[in-house]
């Protein structure tokens, strides 16, 4: 990576850092090993990915590099091959050419998989658990019902019934699957006595092959939508289960982290309306006032420079977002 796209957080002068974390700034898993990070005052070195880069550039995740690292975290997990429209290694199978990654130089270890690293970070980092004692079962239940709704297929397919993404992101998106299978057969080339990598890209060719034909599907991009309909009914179940201010009761979660980064995306991408036509998740609507201007939250992932590309769904003038149009237009990088 270029110098300009490390840099540290909460990292005295010349302290070498326990963990390094490879993301990129516009990623959905990306925000929540940010959120948890800043949530719990972790201090560590950042490494900003650049996931679409130019034509004549091998993306840094694509880089073999990189790929080997993510190997290192799991040497015997099976390859995705598929594509849902969702991002979990659980259902989709590890994926090794994506963000984020965690280094953990005390214990030797790379660690994928977004919501292993959060619970790592949990774990590892100190101070109050976001997972606490006796609500890991509970937690976990929540956790995967977050990681279903299809956050890569709203992204990347056209809504049939309008599409309401920015136009920063739906023009320049257009035949993204295609460009990164060219990026893919192009750093395969450059392994041909690996065959741990050569299999690793195969894989996530396949992957694009499958999400481009998934996206230019009516029936499943009606359904995609569908499903973030029922993602957004689901946390308006179970803040109904309780009358505390969060997602698990009156304590803030790791649950609530994953909860805010999925539904401000939403929100980004013209889905508020989930919560925001009257009558429609009263009880998600009074959530996302609160989950919003969560300090940690808006460091991680509203006022990270070049985090969310502007949206003409959030108003610059919003209590959550003041400084988000100004940071992307001015493209400021991390510091």
């Amino acid at each position: 990576l270029a110098p300009e796209q490390s840099h540290s957080v909460g990292l005295a002068d010349g302290e070498a850092p326990r963990f390094e974390a490879y993301f990129a700034t516009f990623s959905v898993c990306s925000h929540k090993v940010r959120a948890v990070l800043a949530e719990k005052g972790i201090p560590y070195r950042a490494h900003v990915m650049k996931l679409f880069a130019r034509a004549d550039t091998l993306p840094d995740n694509y880089h073999p590099t990189y790929v080997r690292m993510r190997i290192l975290g799991a040497p015997n997990a099976k390859l995705v091959s598929g594509y849902t429209g969702q991002s979990s290694v659980t259902s989709e199978g590890f994926d090794p050419c994506v963000v984020p990654t965690l280094v953990d130089h005390l214990h030797q270890r790379v660690v994928v998989d977004s919501a292993v690293i959060c619970d790592y970070l949990d774990q590892e980092g100190g101070g109050d658990l976001l997972v606490p004692a006796g609500m890991a079962d509970a937690m976990s239940r929540q956790i995967a019902l977050i990681d279903q709704a299809p956050h890569v297929a709203v992204l990347y397919g056209n809504n049939p019934h309008g599409d309401t993404r920015p136009e920063s992101i739906a023009k320049p998106i257009e035949g993204v699957h295609d460009r990164k299978v060219t990026f893919l057969e192009t750093a395969k080339s450059m392994v041909p006595d690996e065959p741990a990598l050569i299999a690793a890209y195969e894989a996530k060719i396949q992957k694009e092959v499958s999400a481009k034909g998934f996206v230019y599907d009516e029936a499943s991009m009606v359904d995609a939508h569908r499903r973030m309909g029922a993602h957004v009914a689901a946390l308006e179940a179970q803040l109904t289960t309780h009358g505390g201010p969060w997602a698990m009761g009156d304590v803030y979660t790791m649950s609530d982290i994953m909860w805010s980064v999925s539904l401000f995306r939403m929100k980004w991408l013209g889905l508020g309306h989930h919560w925001e036509t009257s009558g429609a998740n009263p009880r998600v609507a009074d959530y996302v006032e609160r989950a919003f201007v969560r300090p940690s939250f808006q460091q991680a992932v509203i006022d990270y420079p070049m985090s969310t590309p502007p949206s003409q769904h959030i108003e610059p003038t919003a209590p959550y977002a003041q400084h988000l149009h100004k940071a992307w237009a001015e493209m400021r990088p991390p510091a």
